[in-house]
Formats: structure tokens, C-alpha cells, sequence
């Protein structure tokens, strides 16, 4: 089995990235995929101009921020009605701020390579010894993150959290986020579980720096998601 890179659409949320999502999008180029959609999440910033440089991207754009959650379920939806038009059959999501490497998409194409039978695949910082330069802090956040994910969802994964992810496009039009902040994180793997999706996790690299740990969850936003997803679970 082989993915030609004509096959793949890269889908990126976008919120006050404007430092930052151009070199994103130029290593997505340069490694020879064409296929780019960039969700703007209603940015103050200049975004929206940066992203006009590039005039082969595919562009949504939400007149205010709505969450992450949002932005990625307006991405899946684009590639919902479009994707087969295009000549879509795997769909990457990838984060604008530049903690992803390009280079690590190549475990993603393999597993697939491997198991055609798989619905998609999800990146870990933790599945074997990876480069990340994860905080001690955010760690135990992450740690967190993967026993509530497996009292939430029944699904034990070693990176529940991670936006690097790689889906077959009958995975997308299957799966679909209600959640519009960053708790959908959660409600992702929740979906996988109720489509009864077949996955597996490669290893990927995340490259942190001061200004992404800055724009990372804190404590009052992490309360926020297990309260959200808890309220859904039980009494939505």
C-alpha cells in the first residue's frame, strides 16, 4: 500500500499565530505536500495576512475565536464536503505554533503502509523515548489527561492529548466534535471509541518553547475541561 502526498490535506487551527504559522506552512511545502487548510479561529492578529501570502491554501475563517474544539470540527466539515472533490484520502492534523516536526509524518504513512486496515493514527510523546522537551509540570498534566481520558472513554492511550493525528477521510466524515474548547480533546477519543475506530500510536517529537507553554492549558482551564466532559457524560 502506498499514500501519495497528492492524497493528504494538512488541517491547522490557527488562533494570533502570526509569528509563528508561516514557517509551519513552508516545512508542510517543502516536504511536498500541496494540500494545506488552515482554520483561522477569529485572530486579532495579523494571521490573516501572513496566510494571504500563501495562495494555494484552502482558508476558513471564524469572525470570532470559538475554541479548538470548533476550529477542528469547521476544519473536519470543509474536508467533509470537499475532500473527495479534491482527491482527498488522509487528512493530518498539525498545530500552527510550530511544536510538530514535519519530519515525523513519515511514522504515520508507515503505520498505515502496515495495517491498511487501520482508521487512523495518533501521535505520542511517550510511546517510546522521543526528543520532547515536555515540562515536568505539563507531564504530570498529560499524565492526567490519559486516566481521565480512560475513565471518560475506556481507552488507554500513552499521549490522549496530542493534536498530531492522521485520518482516513471515512474516518472524518464519522467522527464529529460538539465540544468547542480544548476539551474535545477528550470528546476525540470518546468519538473513536462509540465509531469503533481501529488505531495504533507512533512516536513524534514536540518541540516546546516559552511562548507555546504560555498559550498551553493551566489549572483553571484544565478544571474547566473535566468539568465539561464529565456534565456531557452524565447529565448531557
Amino acid at each position: 500500500m502506498t499514500i501519495n502526498k497528492k492524497e493528504v490535506i494538512f488541517l491547522i487551527r490557527a488562533y494570533n499565530e502570526a509569528p509563528r504559522i508561516a514557517s509551519v506552512i513552508e516545512s508542510i511545502l517543502s516536504a511536498g505536500f500541496a494540500h494545506i487548510l488552515v482554520v483561522d479561529d477569529g485572530s486579532k492578529d495579523d494571521t490573516l495576512e501572513v496566510l494571504s501570502r500563501f495562495p494555494t491554501l484552502h482558508i476558513v475563517h471564524h469572525p470570532f475565536n470559538r475554541g479548538g474544539g470548533a476550529a477542528l470540527e469547521t476544519g473536519f466539515e470543509y474536508i467533509r464536503r470537499n475532500g473527495e472533490e479534491l482527491g482527498i484520502g488522509y487528512v493530518v492534523t498539525f498545530d500552527a505554533d510550530g511544536q510538530h516536526h514535519i519530519e515525523d509524518i513519515r511514522y504515520f504513512i508507515d503505520a498505515f503502509r502496515k495495517d491498511p486496515s487501520l482508521d487512523l493514527v495518533l501521535g505520542s510523546r511517550f510511546i517510546v523515548k522521543t526528543q520532547s522537551n515536555v515540562p515536568l509540570f505539563r507531564r504530570l498534566t498529560l499524565l492526567g489527561g490519559q486516566f481521565f481520558t480512560l475513565f471518560i472513554s475506556g481507552v488507554w492511550l500513552t499521549d490522549a492529548h496530542n493534536g498530531f493525528r492522521m485520518l482516513r477521510l471515512e474516518t472524518v466524515k464519522k467522527i464529529h466534535l460538539t465540544m468547542d474548547g480544548m476539551e474535545y480533546g477528550s470528546e476525540f477519543v470518546d468519538e473513536m471509541r462509540h465509531q469503533r475506530c481501529r488505531y495504533t500510536e507512533v512516536p513524534v517529537n514536540v518541540t516546546y518553547t516559552e511562548d507555546t507553554l504560555a498559550k498551553g492549558q493551566h489549572l483553571g482551564g484544565i478544571w474547566r475541561i473535566v468539568t465539561k466532559m464529565l456534565w456531557k457524560k452524565f447529565f448531557n
